[in-house]
């Protein structure tokens, strides 16, 4: 596990661009601080900082082919390297290093770009193609590692993370206005596009290359995410049941590979305990859990997470934390989040996430967690709503339909408070249900629903940002929207292609590796992946039942109770904070004088009306509120202040190694 980082910039002597690289790694140091190193040609450089996981002593990077014409960076793991680099030597590779990175150069000698899609696990690579003179870039198939590039002229730069850019080129700091858009509806800018107007994300599954000579990008997908069943609907349940055991227990058990100590993420939900499950099938011992534990019940999952260690007699560590110990520290890691990120993010539960993470990292440098279940296996609450809305909509219209939401609605005012808010939302629910399939999805996981999206902001904004936000979508997104698939499918594919690879991953890999500790998916195994996205939504979703599947496959393997679990999320009682310990911050940030919301963009008396509305306790707005905080806290730290360099590198390098130093920031020689 590494950050990689690396430019292209034709004609530059290597002694101009060292500086250069070795800027962009010092910004990536949280990422791998064991090791670092650089390749430099004539108008090339390649930078990575190492985590060493696989062939401690001997993986340095960056790693080259025998001939020294191929040179590779990577981040990541290959979890068949050891039966890649069997069939590359008896084709006469010779090896000098047990490390899966130069498997990567071997392959990619042989096979061209064609080599990524031998490739399994989870993985950023850049090759220098000295042959070809041309640079290439890769992403996974599920986007669990991510990359960034800009280019402007005949440079190209690129990085793990935004900052590594930034750090060569502050200039790139410019906003792009209308991502704002898709950020407050979706809580992310879906890729290619970021927040920054000349800064793009390679998007998974595809490969870049920048041919030296002419300047020439080009982008391309390797694979795509299906949901074509391809004859999988024939297939009986049991015949399912044993292929889906095999492939859950190839996929957790070749992640097992570490050279570091390696634990697990326990929530106690259906999912971490399935990981827990196959690791200890697989002979794991022993096997190391990390649980938070809060003092609130509705978000403590505490207790089914020891049932499902004392089941299996894993060594289990508990992190507890009261709401207080939260609250004391929330604007610093507001700040904190916003650094690792590079972009506002939208998602909450990042803060339980960076806090799990640095209790891990006490301990181990691997750890496998349980991300992808719900997205694949129709875990969430929006499926039987998807379910009820196609009911609801059979319900004949004589019979008044239409009128039902308001019904509802207007009997809610009479009903206590935490009657009345069930009931409005449910009144909500029926409402919705009559809207088109789009309108649905994106309604029901948007924090920013159409009436407060044009309260915040101006109407000349309102009108253009909105059109922004279904512009950003990519052409996969929109196809899979207009097609006549069943809505489950198509909620089922835009969950793992949105909600999964655009929010939870990303969440996950930053941070993780703010702690340099590597999250490793074995649910996202692309192979399982392919399995489980063909499979007829009637087995994922069997009447009310979630993850049908799921639970019918490891049935024999996790508590009786585990199964009978309800679903719960990774929260934080974000609205009761944003009454108290972040009121003040959010206040500072959205509706002082100063505010850091841009003018003529934002509304600045519908935010103050917001935010007054969420003290008195009238509304919940603490979603909305949450992705204004963030975006404005953002804004203070890359645009506002134009300290870009001290922001993103010096702060980093400190967190991770106490030097209280920045990098050298002069400018180098044909960078700009």
């Amino acid at each position: 596990m590494c950050g990689i980082a690396g430019i292209v910039n034709p004609g530059v002597a290597p002694i101009h661009l060292r500086s250069v690289v070795h800027r962009m790694t010092d910004a990536l140091v949280h990422r791998g601080p064991d090791d670092s190193g650089v390749y430099l040609g004539e108008g090339i450089g390649l930078g990575m900082r190492r985590l060493s996981i696989i062939d401690v002593d001997g993986g340095q990077q960056p790693v080259s082919s025998e001939d020294g014409l191929v040179q590779v960076v990577f981040n990541g793991e290959i979890y068949n390297y050891l039966e890649l680099r069997s069939a590359l030597r008896k084709r006469g590779h010779i090896f000098r290093t047990n490390s899966d990175t130069e498997v990567i150069a071997h392959l990619y000698e042989e096979k061209g770009i064609d080599a990524f899609e031998q490739l399994r696990g989870m993985f950023a690579i850049a090759v220098w193609d000295r042959r070809n003179r041309r640079l290439v870039l890769a992403r996974d198939r599920i986007g669990k590692k991510p990359l960034f590039y800009a280019r402007r002229g005949s440079t190209l730069l690129f990085g793990s993370e935004i900052k590594a850019i930034l750090t060569a080129n502050p200039s790139l700091a410019e906003p792009d206005v209308d991502a704002l858009g898709p950020y407050l509806q979706y809580g992310f800018v879906p890729e290619p596009r970021t927040v920054f107007r000349e800064i793009r994300k390679l998007p998974a599954a595809h490969w870049l290359t920048y041919r030296y000579e002419s300047g020439e990008v080009a982008v391309e997908p390797y694979w795509r995410l299906s949901i074509d069943d391809d004859g999988m609907g024939s297939r009986s349940e049991a015949e399912v049941v044993e292929e889906l055991d095999a492939l859950l227990g190839e996929a957790v058990r070749i992640r097992l590979m570490s050279d570091v100590p390696l634990g697990i993420f326990l929530s106690g939900g259906l999912d971490s305990s399935t990981i827990v499950a196959y690791a200890h099938k697989a002979g794991l011992r022993p096997i190391k859990t990390f649980t938070i534990a809060f003092d609130r019940r509705g978000w403590d999952e505490s207790p089914d997470a020891e049932v499902v260690a004392r089941h299996f007699g894993t060594d289990h560590h508990v992190l507890r934390l009261t709401e207080q110990d939260f609250e004391q520290c929330l604007p610093d890691t507001v700040l904190t989040l916003v650094r690792h990120f590079d972009e506002p993010f939208g998602d909450p539960s990042a803060l339980p996430t960076y806090h799990v993470s640095k209790l891990a990292r006490e301990h181990v440098t691997v750890i496998l967690s349980g991300d992808g279940g719900d997205e694949l296996f129709a875990g969430y609450s929006l499926y039987k709503g998807i379910r009820f809305a196609e009911l609801y909509r059979r319900v004949p219209r004589w019979t008044g339909r239409r009128y039902f939401p308001a019904i509802v609605e207007n009997a809610a005012q009479w009903l206590p408070q935490g009657p009345r808010y069930r009931a409005l939302h449910a009144a909500r629910v029926l409402g919705d249900s009559e809207r088109p399939f789009e309108s649905r999805y994106f309604l029901k996981g948007s924090p920013c629903r159409p009436d407060v999206f044009r309260q915040i902001l101006t109407a000349d904004a309102a009108a253009r940002l909105g059109s922004s936000a279904v512009r950003f979508l990519a052409d996969d997104v929109r196809g899979v929207l207009r097609s006549d698939v069943p809505e489950v499918s198509k909620a089922l594919y835009l969950g793992v292609r949105l909600a999964l690879l655009e929010d939870m991953l990303v969440k996950v890999d930053r941070m993780s590796m703010a702690h340099s500790l590597e999250v490793r998916s074995p649910l996202l195994d692309h192979r399982l992946v392919d399995f489980v996205m063909r499979l007829p939504p009637s087995m994922k979703l069997r009447g009310w039942e979630t993850k049908a599947i799921l639970r019918d496959t490891i049935r024999r393997y996790v508590p009786p109770s585990t199964l009978r679990k309800r679903k719960q999320g990774f929260a934080v009682p974000l609205r009761e904070w944003l009454r108290g310990g972040l009121y003040e911050m959010a206040g500072d940030f959205l509706e002082a004088g100063d505010s850091r919301l841009p003018p003529g963009v934002f509304n600045r008396a519908g935010v103050r009306n917001l935010l007054a509305q969420h003290r008195r306790g009238e509304a919940d707005h603490s979603g909305i509120i949450w992705l204004l905080l963030n975006y404005a806290a953002w804004r203070d730290l890359y645009i506002d202040s134009r300290e870009v360099r001290t922001a993103v590198s010096g702060s980093m390098r400190h967190a991770v190694t106490g030097d209280s130093g920045v990098a050298d920031t002069s400018p180098a020689a044909g960078v700009h």
